[in-house]
Order: structure tokens, then sequence, then C-alpha cells
């Protein structure tokens, strides 16, 4: 369960789970209402865990009572770069003294943190202190490491190492996409080991895929106030050739600036006005945006597809992929490969045979027993202890624990050309020792006789890595972090799909310019305005909503000892069940805590 669910969604998963099992609606709902559930008081079909409750509430303490208790980072700095301006200056430069053992870095998208990071890192380690430079994906990783950052690692093998010297300082790079549970994990070491930590992130772009959203409830309550840049240095004017071209992409940073201020309904008119808004019916909106995906590869900029479904994106991908065929833009010789579409499914799930098609492959990841990482498999079947799967006509069992190593993924035939795009959807270590990362958008050189795929950076996928996609369009998720010269959206219409999450991130990708084809534009002004973060555990106080500094927090502390009370009589039944045992005492200090603090 995440931070917040509403109970239809609780029953949806547990009809989803239990398919064929011998009970109705009706018991099913009873259930849930005996379960010792936290609801929102504002709306009781909300639900959360109290686990996840106690964490939240467990990191934002852990934050504030870091606060003011350290001493500057680097008490004078060293030559620092001349290439930084003066707003970044003062960023870096208000980090270095900060005195709290946890800091909040926050710009928007293009405004150059990861520069200003960088320095950080370099003047830290002049004054002979040890780094850990960390990102939670493994192709923010591979970015960082291209931009000079030392060493950087993802947060998850940073964990599971656990190595860390006393006084370390910890720098976090989109830190918003962190859970709660890891950013729980990472405040216990920095108790722990005296370290230090930055966590650089914007909680206006896409959040955490686990559990609470830590960066926005250590923004929202933790009365730590982040160092922020502000100016958009992603969208400049000084690209442009020309000065019709100077004025739109003067016009498009504006649009991004409204966005980012969270002034949604004056970006999308910025956008409109400019004629990046172009209405088109759902039957021509695909070739419309093939044809202006096909006008800006002849003129070799860089531009990607964005859209809210994987649906849109199939679809797209196809279409696109035609028009360039078609106009003689990718290689004559169409070589026929069979992919492998990764099914999203939980860990729970896979834990249920019925979620595993026929023709399924399971893909190891991680090295499991004997099964290296990209060896591929067939279900056998589950038992109580994991997953069993066939490797090369021998058994290996995936235990429950260990769920999060294999990739459930479907065969997929699509044809590939020279020069076609491809989006890579695994981390893997190829046979000639290079690396390849989820996320990443690759082209083709050529497709070998072997099955190996040339790309033209030099690298070789072998005839094993078969985990990608066609690669012109990608969801709004997928293109976080990303930056190409010119960004197309294809509105799919889906009105749960798109968020103000998903258009801050979609729009502010384009260095040059945007264009956006939407089959409805009032619907499309009005679905952007809808946020998309996840209501917190913490929020469920009464009708608790942010405010500033300390006062927010005496307020929510007074609330979590009206809290208190009912934690004790949720904690007295459960303690009558035996199969709550071992939770009970795990959790157990954590509600007394609360009842005494």
């Amino acid at each position: 369960m995440s931070a917040k669910e509403s109970q239809c969604q609780v029953w949806q998963h547990a009809l989803e789970h239990a398919r064929g099992e011998g009970f109705s609606i009706a018991e099913l709902k009873d259930l849930t209402r005996q379960r010792p559930y936290i609801r929102n008081a504002e709306h009781p079909s909300e639900v959360t865990l109290r686990d996840v409750l106690l964490r939240e509430t467990e990191i934002v303490r852990n934050v504030k009572d870091g606060a003011g208790n350290c001493r500057p980072l680097v008490d004078i700095p060293s030559t620092v770069n001349p290439k930084l301006d003066d707003e970044q200056r003062h960023a870096l430069d208000t980090l270095l003294g900060s005195t709290n053992a946890v800091s909040l870095f926050r710009g928007g998208a293009g405004t150059g943190k990861s520069f200003v990071l960088r320095e950080l890192v370099e003047q830290v380690r002049q004054k002979g202190r040890a780094v850990a430079v960390l990102a939670p994906q493994r192709q923010q990783v591979v970015d960082m490491e291209r931009a000079g950052f030392p060493a950087p690692t993802t947060v998850a093998n940073f964990l599971l190492r656990g190595e860390l010297a006393d006084g370390t300082v910890i720098v976090v790079d989109e830190a918003g996409q962190i859970g709660g549970r890891q950013m729980h994990q990472l405040l216990q070491l920095v108790r722990e080991r005296n370290a230090r930590m930055i966590l650089s992130g914007d909680t206006r772009q896409h959040g955490a895929v686990e559990a609470s959203d830590a960066l926005l409830a250590i923004e929202r309550y933790s009365g730590i106030k982040p160092i922020e840049l502000h100016t958009i240095r992603r969208q400049d004017p000084a690209l442009a050739r020309n000065a019709n071209e100077r004025t739109r992409i003067t016009q498009y940073r504006k649009a991004v600036e409204a966005a980012a201020a969270g002034r949604l309904a004056e970006s999308f008119k910025r956008l409109e006005k400019m004629g990046a808004v172009v209405s088109c019916g759902l039957g021509e909106q695909a070739g419309k945006l093939a044809d202006e995906y096909l006008r800006l590869a002849k003129q070799n900029v860089s531009a990607v597809v964005v859209s809210q479904t994987w649906a849109e994106v199939h679809r797209v991908n196809s279409q696109v992929r035609d028009a360039l065929k078609g106009k003689g833009l990718l290689g004559a010789k169409d070589v026929a490969v069979q992919a492998l579409d990764k099914l999203d499914l939980t860990n729970a799930q896979k834990r249920d045979e019925r979620f595993y098609p026929k023709d399924a492959v399971i893909v190891f990841n991680q090295k499991v027993r004997q099964a290296e990482p990209g060896t591929k498999g067939k279900l056998m079947g589950i038992v109580k202890a994991g997953v069993l799967a066939e490797v090369d006509g021998k058994c290996v069992t995936v235990s429950n624990k260990l769920l999060d190593k294999i990739t459930v993924c479907l065969p997929r035939e699509i044809s590939i050309a020279e020069n076609d795009r491809l989006h890579l959807k695994a981390n893997r270590r190829l046979a000639n020792g290079a690396r390849v990362t989820n996320g990443e958008l690759v082209t083709v050189k050529t497709v070998r006789a072997d099955g190996g795929i040339e790309l033209t950076d030099g690298r070789v996928l072998d005839k094993s890595f078969r985990e990608f996609l066609p690669g012109y369009a990608v969801t709004s998720y997928g293109s976080q972090g990303k930056t190409v010269d010119y960004v197309l959206f294809s509105d799919s219409t889906i009105k749960a799909a798109t968020n103000a999450q998903q258009w801050y991130v979609t729009i502010s990708r384009g260095r040059r310019g945007i264009r956006i084809f939407t089959p409805d534009k009032e619907q499309l002004r009005e679905n952007l305005t809808r946020s998309g973060h996840r209501l917190l555990a913490l929020e469920f106080a009464g009708g608790l909503r942010p405010r500033n500094g300390n006062r927010l927090w005496d307020r929510l502390h007074g609330y979590l000892l009206r809290f208190g009370l009912r934690a004790a009589d949720t904690f007295c039944q459960l303690k009558q069940s035996h199969r709550h045992q071992q939770n009970l005492q795990k959790h157990e200090h954590q509600v007394t805590r609360m009842l005494h603090h």
C-alpha cells in the first residue's frame, strides 16, 4: 500500500489477488472496516497504514532534530568555479555554511542544480572530508558520472553495502524520487555516523514510486528552509539562430517559469498564445505528431515525444517509425528482433501465478544463486518460499525477499534498422564490459549477423540483451531528467493520467521549443491543474495542512498526542490477534514513543 489509497483501490487489489476465492463483496467490505487502517478525517474512504505514518513522523523528527546542531560544512571555501553565476554562487555559499544535519537544495527543471552540487562536492573534498554521491536510479548515476561527480552510486546499492565513515557528507540528487523506507534508512545512517546530508530535488516534478513522498514531507513539516535556484537556464534565448527563434525561446521560458511557480493555467495560456498547442482529432493526432517529428529530424535536432500512457507510447512509436521509414531516414533493411516488454508487476503479483501470461519470460536483473544478470527463464510454479523458475533445464528458487531481482516480460517482435531509436529498459553489463542503463535512448548503427546490435556510440547490445522498445516516445516519468532540443507532447485525453507534475516535467524538457497535440484543449487545460501528489499520511491529521516553521510542528506534535489514544486502542485490538504478534513487537516501542512525546 502507498502512503494513501482509497478503500476502493484496496478492494480492487484484493479482488485481483484473490480471483477465484470464495468470498463476497460484502464480506470484503466488512473485513476492511475491521482492519486497523488510519482514515483521513476529511475523507474517511481514504486510508493509510500505521507503519507509514510512524515512518513519516520519524523522518520529519530526525530532520528537525538536526537543525542548527552542526558546524558549517566548509568554513572558508576554496577558489570556486568562475562559471557559477551570482545566484548559483550564493546557493553554494549557503549550502557550505549550513549548520543543519540535513540541508535541502531545491531548483526547478533546467536551473543548473547539478552544476552547483558538483562544485559543492569538490569544495568538501578539498577540505579532506569524505563524500558519498547518490541518486535513486541507475540512469541518473550514469549522468552524474558523465558530469564529473566522483564514484556516484544508487541509493539502493549504498544502503545495501551500509558502509559509511563517520562525518561523511552524503549528497543525494533527485531526492524527490526516494520513498519513505529508503529515506528513513538514510536518516538513520546520518544520525548513527554523525554524517551530514544534502537532499537535492524538486517536489514539483514526479515523486517516489514507493510509499510516501519523503522529500515533500520534509519540506512541509520539518521547518528546514530549502536553498533555492529560480533562474531557468535550459531555455536560453542565446541558443537561437535568429531573432524570431530568440523571441520564441523567451516566450517558451516564461511558460516554463509559470509552471514552476504553480501558475499552471498561465503556462498553458502562454504556450497556446505562441501557437505551441495544436488541436487535432484523435484519428489524425499521431499522424500530425509524426509529421512534426519528421520535420525536426530533417533539421538534425534532437526531439522526444512524451505521452501519459504506455498504450499511447506504443501507438506513437509505430506512427513515427513508419513516417521516418517512408521518407528514407532509416536504413533500407529491416531486421525482425524479439524484444522483451516489461510487465510492471508488484512483488505481491509476482507471487501469484495468475499474473504470468502463458509466454511470459522471467529475466534476472541481478544474480540469484547460479542465475547471472541477464539470464532468462520460464515460470515453473509458485511455492510458499518464492518463485520457481526454469533456467537452462534447472530449477532456480527466487525467494520472496529477492523478487526485486527478477522482471517478468512479454516477448514482442519489432523491426530494427539503421538510425532507429531504442529505449533501453534494464541495467546490465554487456559481454564486452560496457554498461547500459534503464531509461537510455540510443541510436542503432547496424544489426550484426550474430544478432548483436551496434550503437552509434560504439557499444554493442549482445544478442542476449533484448529489454528494449522503440525509442521515439516515452512516458512523462521516463522523460524526467532528459534534455532535448524539442519536446512533442501527445495528449491522451485521459484525466487520471494528467496532472500538474506531469505537465511541468513534460513542457520543461526542451531547450528550443515544444509542440502539444491534443484532441481537446479545454479538457487538457482543466486536467493539468490537478495535483499529482499523493496525500501524506501526516496529512490525515484532522484536516491538517502545511504551514511554516516550528508552529506547524507544534500543531502536528499536538495531533500525534491525540492520535496516540487512538493508536493505543488499535494496539490493544491487534494484540488479541496472534498473527500480528511479530509486527507488534517490532513497532510497540514506536507507538509508546508517540504516546510519551
